[in-house]
């Protein structure tokens, strides 16, 4: 629904926006500089690489491999935000390089489960986990953007590499004592944020592609752009596994699985020359 409301907010304004000029123009952009400013939404899906668990399954026992395996919530499921600074050179009409520096927060949450059986007293346990991770950093992309047109209104794609470095990570796990395949956050019980920043790698590196529009007036440029990232390096640290530094493996049996992260974002981005003077994203009537 945020999403929904995002997209048609910004879609309203670059067609106002557009409606403002009445003419065709042609944006001159060659040998042009640009910087801005940048915020948005983003969401991220964990690929698991290797599973782990704390409980080990024996033939005697009644916990099933499936009981224990983690449920991964899907791509929508899992909300950021990013905000930063914008950087562009246009080498020709259509090519320009891009540099969008910003500080950017993701997150991935997966479910479990675990119930108990006493024989001894015949009474059971039962607990539902939804657990919540949210990894904070500096994300920075550098993109060959390629603009279809050299109008006002211009689509585009981009693509390139980017690098991340996570400063901190928190965890938070809402729980209740049904299993119902579902963790109401509103209802269930939650632990405190705990700091999981040990168990993560600092750096990470991969690739970025996107596509986007933006519209050029006299005096500033606005684009909305949504581009793809997946990350080559697995964001958990082998090494701190399983030390317990937010104190939930013992309580809640909980140890997280190799995984890496691709992450969706969307951003709108406000852009001006940076010397309007001297005919930086000046437009002139296109001859007929």
């Amino acid at each position: 629904m945020i999403f929904k409301r995002f997209s048609l907010l910004l879609s309203v304004l670059l067609f106002s926006l557009n409606g403002w000029s009445q003419k065709k123009y042609t944006v001159h952009r060659q040998n042009k500089i640009y910087i801005g400013l940048l915020g948005g939404m983003n969401f991220s899906n964990a690929h698991v690489v290797k599973d782990y668990s704390l409980l080990v399954t024996t033939p005697q026992s009644a916990i099933n491999n499936e009981d224990t395996e983690k449920d991964y919530q899907k791509l929508f499921k899992n909300k950021g935000s990013q905000f930063g600074l914008y950087l562009s050179y246009s080498f020709s009409k259509n090519l320009s390089v891009v540099f969008e520096p910003s500080y950017q927060t993701n997150s991935f949450n997966y479910r479990t489960a675990y119930s108990w059986s006493d024989t001894v007293n015949g009474s059971d346990f039962s607990m539902e986990m939804m657990h919540q991770q949210k990894l904070s950093g500096v994300n920075l992309p550098l993109l060959v953007r390629w603009d279809f047109t050299v109008s006002q209104f211009s689509p585009y794609v981009q693509a390139g590499i980017f690098t991340n470095f996570k400063n901190q990570a928190k965890k938070t796990i809402f729980y209740d004592y049904a299993i119902d395949s579902e963790v109401d956050k509103k209802t269930a019980d939650k632990t405190g944020e705990a700091d999981m920043t040990e168990h993560i790698n600092k750096a990470n590196f991969g690739l970025s592609a996107g596509v986007g529009f933006t519209y050029f007036a006299n005096y500033f440029a606005v684009s909305l752009e949504s581009n793809f990232q997946y990350g080559f390096r697995s964001i958990v640290n082998d090494q701190n596994r399983y030390a317990d530094y937010t104190g939930f493996s013992v309580q809640y049996l909980d140890v997280l699985d190799q995984l890496k992260l691709m992450n969706l974002n969307f951003q709108l981005t406000v852009m001006f020359p940076i010397d309007n003077s001297i005919s930086l994203g000046i437009l002139r009537k296109s001859r007929h």
